[in-house]
């Protein structure tokens, strides 16, 4: 119980959910969409928000406004959005924290996102990467783990916080592993990835697009990839599963959502549009460049995804004792 407060940290508490009321009968938006962002500018999510509503907006035939509400690891943008039942002016660009790891560690978080939202399509998933500092002695994974458990005391990481899949990830490489240790938590991923850098701590598990500049200039190696097989962005770099942990994965996703409540024909024409959306060649040119080609999804599938992303973390941090 004492390892899993620590991985949990003292968790925000949102106010309850005031569902507004709406969704009536057909679809007839008569003012511009919001596309909530539950991040600050210029993250993966905020480019990816970007990138999707112009093409989406045509589609459409109505402008599509992207709105940057951060705070509390993206909980506050998606209770946003959560809160505005039925509301048809409103979409969210959500993220494996707000929609699957902060559901099951926060007790009072205010919404459910099966619950109050309705998922529309899943859209990209990111792997992340084990890194350890460039003059690190350390090469391979099988090396680092060795080392690890030999110290005979407690190892701590860097994570972007709590609620972070870079934190869980870390915490079932740790499980996997056998090895002792415990998060530090950092205000982001920046200064997590610096504080590796700087020789504080021996490793960490973060988003390949962040990490890869500081493998490209020599300040970083990476020794895994976290998705089941090798990312397209760092070929060279083996998986968790080649290196001795089979079934072992992890990483970022990606997904639109709509709020609960609002009608049918919505659904169908935002899903249609973000479809379309993700086939455009140059649309698709740059989620590839993120980590990951575009996936897209229906209603249902996305849905299920989130279900089985919560009980595979809630396994995980069952067993964080």
């Amino acid at each position: 119980m004492i390892r899993r407060r620590r991985l949990l940290g003292a968790g925000l508490a949102l106010p309850a959910a005031a569902h507004a009321q709406g969704g009536g009968p057909g679809w007839a938006p008569q003012r511009p969409m919001r596309m909530v962002v539950p991040f600050a500018p210029g993250g993966i999510l905020d480019q990816l928000g970007r990138l999707l509503a112009e093409p989406m907006a045509r589609r459409l035939g109505l402008p599509i406004i992207v709105e940057n509400r951060a705070g509390a690891g993206g909980n506050v943008g998606a209770a946003v959005v959560a809160r505005a039942r039925g509301d048809q002016h409103l979409m969210l660009i959500g993220s494996t924290g707000p929609l699957a790891i902060s559901p099951i560690t926060e007790p009072n978080l205010g919404y459910d996102p099966l619950q109050d939202l309705t998922p529309v399509s899943l859209l990209n998933a990111t792997p992340l990467v084990l890194v350890v500092k460039a003059d690190s002695p350390f090469r391979d994974l099988g090396g680092l783990v060795t080392a690890l458990k030999a110290q005979g005391k407690e190892v701590l990481y860097p994570t972007p916080g709590v609620g972070s899949p870079q934190l869980l990830a870390q915490e079932a490489f740790r499980q996997a592993a056998g090895f002792a240790a415990a998060p530090v938590h950092y205000p982001g991923s920046a200064p997590a990835v610096l504080a590796v850098i700087a020789g504080e701590f021996p490793f960490t598990i973060e988003n390949l697009v962040l990490v890869a500049p500081h493998v490209e200039a020599g300040t970083l190696r990476a020794l895994a990839v976290t998705s089941a097989t090798r990312a397209p962005l760092m070929p060279e770099v083996p998986s968790f599963a080649e290196q001795g942990f089979p079934g072992y994965s992890a990483g970022g996703w990606y997904g639109l959502l709509l709020p609960a409540g609002v009608p049918e024909e919505e659904i169908r024409a935002v899903h249609a549009a973000v479809t379309a959306a993700l086939a455009e060649p140059e649309v698709m040119r740059k989620i590839a460049a993120m980590g990951a080609p575009p996936i897209g999804s229906g209603p249902l599938e996305f849905r299920s995804h989130i279900e089985a992303e919560m009980a595979r973390w809630r396994d995980v941090l069952a067993r964080a004792r």
